[in-house]
């Protein structure tokens, strides 16, 4: 087994090697936090713009797309130029949705910003969940039975929603239709995987690159050092568990499993009389990692 990869039964001098390499190199956080930054500058951000329809009192974010935005300058701006000018539409690769994104309006009487979601939805595409008997709305005639909607989108892009319910093989022509549509495109196949296919798959992974460094900084490493680093602010207490921060996690273990006095302080990194009782803790043995520091 590599350095550092137990994780859920150990001996105590390896769990002060892991603790002391991960306590050492919180100072590296700051940097990793700019680099992040400055990835985030030049990957670029991507916003599609939905028309709002005000309802009685609520505002409803509907499907129509009326927008569409980059970042200037950046690597995804550069890709969409390429991908619209090979004939694609930016707007069919993806919703581009951010779930928390909201909006001001409007002012109350009160002077406070009305705010409505940026995304038809929520910003998040789920499935329907319905009842056995549940009926759809009764449009265009319908009685509202005619089809099971359970497990159905919430998007116009799910075409069997739009179609009245799944179709079977049977349910109309699909080999002909097939057929004429492999014979239009089957000359320029490799033309529309180099030209538009690999271009929208490249503009994806930047756009998911993008999630997950989001992700880093502002999620991951605020809960691990939020409030506690420089460079690494801590504004949502309610979110963040300060119980979950890693120096609060290392004090933790410490205390279960070396010789620590009445305030919690370590006395001495040896494991302690309760060691064999914990179940996931082992004492050392002379060929167990120990830590280069001492201890």
């Amino acid at each position: 087994m590599g350095s550092f990869n137990k994780m859920a039964v150990f001996p105590v001098g390896y769990f002060r090697a892991f603790s002391s390499w991960l306590l050492r190199n919180r100072r590296e956080v700051a940097g990793r936090i700019n680099a992040i930054t400055a990835e985030l500058d030049r990957i670029g951000f991507v916003t599609v713009s939905y028309l709002a329809k005000k309802e009685g009192e609520d505002w409803i974010m509907t499907e129509e797309r009326v927008g569409f935005s980059v970042t200037q300058g950046s690597s995804l701006a550069r890709l969409c130029q390429a991908y619209i000018a090979q004939g694609g539409n930016p707007l069919d690769i993806s919703p581009f949705m951010e779930p928390d994104s909201t909006e001001a309006v409007a002012l109350d009487d009160e002077g406070e910003p009305i705010t409505i979601g940026r995304y038809p939805h929520g910003g998040v595409i789920a499935p329907i969940s319905v009842e056995a008997n549940d009926p759809q709305p009764q449009v265009d005639g319908k009685t509202g039975y005619e089809g099971y909607r359970g497990g159905f989108l919430r998007t116009d892009r799910y075409y069997p929603a739009r179609l009245g319910g799944r179709q079977d093989r049977g349910a109309f022509d699909s080999d002909s239709v097939v057929r004429m549509m492999h014979q239009m495109r089957s000359w320029a196949n490799q033309g529309i995987k180099e030209r538009v296919l690999e271009l929208e798959a490249r503009i994806i992974k930047l756009c998911d690159l993008r999630e997950q460094l989001t992700t880093e900084r502002d999620e991951m490493l605020v809960q691990a050092f939020g409030g506690v680093l420089s460079g690494v602010d801590d504004d949502d207490s309610e979110r963040f568990a300060n119980g979950l921060r890693v120096q609060n996690l290392v004090q933790d273990l410490y205390e279960r499993l070396f010789e620590t006095d009445a305030t919690g302080s370590v006395t001495a990194y040896r494991a302690n009389v309760k060691v064999p009782f914990l179940n996931f803790a082992l004492k050392d043995v002379p060929s167990e990692n120990r830590d280069p520091l001492g201890g």
